[in-house]
């Protein structure tokens, strides 16, 4: 399924849905700011949750509620192998190159980005989109150089990682300010 992130504002889900909700046809809207309430009537009872944290679509998407029971940040779990893709700026943001929507994402911002996480995670704070991966190619290379010098190459661990290093394993949208906290 595609869903489209609309940053600072939330995400439209799109194709396949009349079983989910009677007026599918358009996509499903979550906005930044809905009640908890509008959310359960749009998508109905969580599978699960963790505190404020509820997850849909067998655990692909999770919707974060703030203190006021209003959605605050709404976060893509799946990746590159996932059911939800999620389209940003007209990128598809697990499909594409980690590179290319870093660089898609940092044109948009106009402002400071965030990487505390040696380039595991980023927070675009005016745009209020964050992401994240299991693995750098920098972490890949490290590990390919402990392989050479265990004398042990594992080439398919190899390949795994260089594929998560090169595509992002999660993205989220938050209200306007959510990483400027």
């Amino acid at each position: 399924m595609k869903a489209i992130i609309n940053p600072l504002e939330g995400i439209v889900i799109e194709d396949n849905l009349s079983a989910v909700t009677p007026h599918a046809a358009q996509g499903i809207e979550i906005k930044l700011g809905m009640s908890k309430d509008e959310v359960a009537g749009i998508l109905g009872r969580a599978e699960g949750e963790n505190g404020n944290r509820h997850f849909y679509f067998d655990s692909e998407l999770a919707i974060d509620y703030d203190e006021r029971n209003t959605v605050e940040f709404i976060e893509f779990l799946g990746g590159i192998s996932g059911t939800l893709q999620p389209v940003i700026y007209g990128a598809a943001a697990f499909e594409s190159d980690a590179g290319e929507l870093f660089d898609i994402l940092k044109s948009h911002n106009s402002g400071e980005i965030e990487d505390n996480e040696d380039g595991y995670s980023y927070c675009f704070k005016e745009i209020s989109i964050g992401l994240y991966r299991t693995s750098t190619p920098e972490s890949v290379q490290m590990d390919i150089e402990e392989m050479k010098a265990d004398g042990v190459v594992d080439q398919s661990y190899i390949d795994e990682e260089l594929m998560n290093a090169n595509h992002w394993a999660t993205i989220g949208v938050g209200r306007a300010d959510y990483y400027k906290i």
